[in-house]
């Protein structure tokens, strides 16, 4: 037998559990019915067909409003609609189409209702540097960005004797940034005897891998000078050239020099000669 005390504390306790039990039951019943398409996966080679991601309201127990898509957390313009049945077509399906796509639903009393789809594809790398110059002792930087779902995980590797190999940081300067579908990698105090060469990004996730290369220069201390470093010893190899062609100048080139600057007879003077002669002649 229970105690009266105890009975009279069980039997509350039980109802507000039934209670619990009823309201969720009648809430799941409440809630609308969405039939959605299934989770695609874009092909990682060549060019994927088109293809429409559907949904249905297929059970509703408040007055339908509208619908409208959604992908990655955005509304896609131009997608509402007043229908039940809503689609959302692909034309040219690509990495950068891939995402997690959601048809809503809304509703004049009760809060909006939604199904996920997801459209997944193997990372592409749409952007990144192809080479970064600088001089030893600053900061280079390098990045990859892409497309696809989900989102990759970055790698970063150093060509080094043959063999791409992961970056060894125990120096202290390499510092990788990675979110979502973007990576950067920061070298501080550039080693000019270390650090130049090929860095390699890649990007992997469940569906596929994909990388590219990023060539790294590093200067010397002296290479904004080099330019004006060439034209002094231009202007210096210039005036030695020119001392040593005086020096060795022969005193006879001078002699010659100085006859050829003597007084030069005048044409009056060739023709009062050619006078006299006539005249001479004649008599």
């Amino acid at each position: 037998m229970i105690p009266d005390k105890r009975r009279a504390a069980v039997m509350p306790f039980s109802l507000v559990i039934f209670g619990a039990l009823m309201l969720q039951s009648v809430s799941s019943q409440n809630e609308p019915s969405i039939a959605a398409s299934e989770h695609t996966t874009l092909p990682s080679e060549g060019h994927s067909p088109p293809f429409t991601l559907q949904c249905n309201l297929t059970n509703a127990h408040s007055a339908h409003e509208e619908s409208y898509w959604m992908k990655n957390g955005e509304e896609i313009p131009d997608t509402r609609s007043p229908n039940r049945n809503t689609e959302y077509k692909l034309l040219k399906p690509r990495g950068d189409d891939a995402g997690v796509y959601m048809c809503v639903y809304t509703f004049e009393m009760a809060p909006p209702a939604n199904a996920t789809i997801e459209v997944k594809s193997v990372p592409e790398i749409t952007g990144h540097k192809r080479s970064e110059n600088k001089n030893e002792g600053q900061r280079a930087l390098l990045y990859c960005k892409s497309v696809g779902y989900p989102h990759p995980v970055w790698t970063w590797r150093k060509f080094d004797n043959g063999i791409y190999r992961e970056i060894d940081n125990s120096s202290g300067r390499f510092f990788i940034s990675s979110k979502d579908n973007y990576t950067e990698l920061h070298i501080i105090n550039l080693d000019i005897s270390l650090d130049p060469g090929e860095y390699l990004c890649n990007a992997t996730n469940m569906i596929g891998t994909r990388d590219e290369k990023s060539v790294l220069r590093v200067r010397s201390h002296l290479a904004p000078l080099w330019p004006l470093l060439g034209v002094l010893a231009e202007i210096i190899i210039l005036v030695v050239i020119i001392v040593v062609y005086e020096k060795r100048k022969k005193p006879e080139d001078l002699q010659d020099d100085d006859d050829q600057a003597g007084p030069v007879k005048t044409n009056s003077t060739n023709n009062h000669k050619d006078k006299n002669l006539r005249q001479r002649n004649t008599n």
